[in-house]
Order: structure tokens, then sequence, then C-alpha cells
């Protein structure tokens, strides 16, 4: 009953010091009788606890439980002793996950301004061409030096006129700002975590997977909820799994720490595995979303006990004197507080580079498609002046 290190049943162990207190305080003995659950109503009965203040064989619980409406029927709630929260804890996805970096460092305004520039000097090229014949610069050769440039790439091929270099300096000086900004901002967002989950629905749509701390409410409040959200979430990512989605809190946090993973679970037995196994720049990138609202622990009492008023005010004088403040703070962990925002940094790995591999791909696929082509028109055109001299004789 004295065991922190250990996050299972804490409405029992926290509860368990103010029954305590009442003992000394109104001189009575315990005669106990220890049960696995605190029960449920199903088909009219209740189980576990509750059912035994149901058959009335037990006039005080010395735990604290869930105040549940149909539980108001057989028990009564004397003083709210615990409030615990349940949380789902996850890392935002890397924002290479969610979006193609390679495009986020412009606006639309900003990427369509680039290639109206590059327009405009490929047509001032050609338009210089044509008013000086001497110059070397054909329209195909204009068109891969431009684009050539603004990948800060050189050319062999020297231009003319004093003209067609002022404008390759002014576009080599534009592509080196260009560049020097967007490199910047691809360096910044390859380390940056998205903002894609703000919501419970956000979380059914992204690819992390979930998982539920092991406890009996849990399993009966997902499957009571109104919320469309939580509905969705239960049934496209938990329900699936059965019973390997409900886990305990070191396994669940530890998956949260290592994969794409959401766990659901109380946050007193979350902040405590957090405390012990995450880096503090680690416990930055944990985010927290609410999807069961868990209603307030109070102590039970059989239904019209006439020690319903004696106990409640007890127990209210604990609460006014700081008993049970002080045990709370023994028994609930805290949050652990962000301490290095900024350290650490993230490995770029395959994932990140996808889309430049893809786009090199097709690349290649093009470029191969080009060549073939040209072989193709090549032995055609070979073959139409073999077959014209054969006609000729």
């Amino acid at each position: 009953m004295d065991d922190r290190n250990d996050v299972h049943d804490l409405f029992t162990k926290a509860n368990f010091p103010f029954i305590r207190e009442l003992m000394y305080d109104l001189n009575f003995t315990l005669n106990m009788v220890q049960l696995d659950k605190v029960g449920y109503k199903q088909n009219g009965t209740f189980s576990g606890v509750m059912g035994k203040f149901q058959n009335r064989s037990i006039e005080l619980g010395c735990l604290g439980t869930l105040m549940r409406t149909e539980r108001l029927e057989v028990a009564d709630f004397m003083i709210v002793t615990l409030i615990i929260k349940s949380s789902i804890i996850f890392r935002q996805p890397p924002l290479s996950i969610v979006a193609n970096i390679f495009e986020l460092p412009f606006s639309v305004g900003v990427w369509a301004c680039c290639f109206a520039l590059m327009a405009i000097y490929w047509m001032t090229m050609i338009a210089i061409r044509q008013l000086t014949s001497g110059e070397r610069f054909g329209a195909i050769e204009s068109l891969v030096y431009i684009i050539g440039t603004m990948c800060q790439r050189g050319c062999d091929i020297v231009p003319q006129f004093n003209g067609t270099r002022l404008l390759m300096f002014s576009l080599q000086l534009t592509s080196f700002f260009i560049l020097t900004s967007y490199s910047a901002s691809i360096v910044a967002l390859l380390q940056s975590p998205s903002r894609a989950i703000a919501s419970v629905g956000d979380l059914v749509r992204s690819p992390l997977k979930a998982g539920v701390m092991d406890t009996s409410y849990g399993r009966v409040y997902y499957q009571e909820t109104q919320d469309p959200d939580v509905q969705e979430l239960y049934r496209k990512k938990i329900k699936p799994h059965g019973e390997k989605a409900f886990l305990e809190p070191n396994e669940g946090i530890g998956r949260v720490k290592q994969e794409m993973y959401a766990y659901e679970g109380e946050l007193n037995a979350a902040y405590k595995v957090i405390k012990e196994t995450f880096a503090p720049e680690e416990v930055c990138k944990l985010q927290e979303l609410e999807a069961i609202k868990l209603p307030p622990f109070g102590i039970p009492i059989v239904k019209g006990s006439k020690y319903r008023e004696l106990i409640r005010q007890r127990l209210m004088w604990q609460r006014e004197v700081g008993i049970i403040k002080r045990f709370n703070l023994i028994w609930i962990h805290q949050k652990p507080q962000c301490e290095n925002l900024n350290a650490g940094f993230s490995s770029v790995g395959v994932v990140e580079m996808r889309y430049l591999y893809l786009f090199l791909a097709v690349g290649f696929l093009a470029a191969l498609a080009i060549l073939l082509a040209e072989r193709s028109c090549g032995a055609l055109d070979m073959l139409s002046r073999g077959f014209k001299k054969f006609t000729r004789f």
C-alpha cells in the first residue's frame, strides 16, 4: 500500500491514508474484504465493490472510486479526494512525414516569381541572340544555363557580348540570395516538429498508432463515449488490435519514445515513466490530448448509511488542515518540465529525402526515354536515307 513505484491501483493507495486517519479520529477498526475490481453495472447487477454495496454486505469503501451516475443507486460519495486526469501522450510527427519540406521554404507567390524570373531571363537571352548573330547561346543552351545557374551550377560557354555577360552576372547574384534563403529554411524545417495533430480527429487521420493504459475504466469509457472523434479513434486504432492495444505504462510510454505512437493513460503513471526514461530535450517534444474526461474520485459509503454525515465532516476536516493535499502530493507525480527546448538535433533519414529521390528517379527515367526516342529517330532517319538510295538504283 505504500509502494510509490507501483502505479497500479492509485485510487486505492492514495485514499487509504484518509481511511486510516478516520480510524484514529473516530476510534473504529476495519474488517476489510479485498476485491479485485470496483465494479460496473451489468444486467441490473453490480460486480466488485459496488456489488458488495448493492447487497449491503459492507459499510465503507477504503478506496476512491469514479463518481458514476449508476453507482449512486447503491452508494453515496462523501467528498472528492482525488482528481486523476487521463490524456493521450504522443510526439508530433516530423514535418517531413506530413509534408513535402522541399516546397515549404517559399510561398506559392515566391515560387511563381522564381519561375517568372527564369522565363524573363530566357526570353532576354533569346532576344540578345537574335539581335547579335555572333552570340553562341542558343535557346536550348540558354534554358540549360538558366536552370543550372538557379541551382548554383557553372557553365563552360563564355558569352561574346557584354550585355549577355551582365545578364549572366545578375542571374548568378539573384540565384545566390534565393538559394541561401532556401537552404537556411530547409535546415530549420528538417529540425522542426509539425503542428499537424491538434485534436483527436487529427490523431485519427495521422500515421501514428495508438494504445491505451490497461485499466478497467479505460475499456468502459471508450465504449461509452459519445464524442464522434473518440469513437473513430477507438474503432480504427484501438479495437482492431484487441488486447494488444491495452498496455502497461512502461511499454506504452516506451513506444512513444521509440516509435510514431500515441498512448492514452493516467498522467500520474505516464509522468513517472517519462521522468525515469526521457532525456530533458525529449520531454519538450511530448504533446497531450484529452480523449476521455474522467469524473472525480470519491470515497463511497453504502446508500443511506447513518455514518455518512459523521465521516463526511471528518473528511472535510482532513481537507481543511491539509492532510488530503499532502497525500495527493505524495502519490501524484507532477508533470516533467521542459528545460532544454532547443537542445539536440534530429538526423536526416531516407523518409525526409523521399521526394528528392522520387524527383531523381523521374529525371532518370525521363532522360532515358528521351535518349531512346533520339536513338529511334536517328535509326529511322538512317533507314529512310538508305531506302531512298536503294530506290534510285
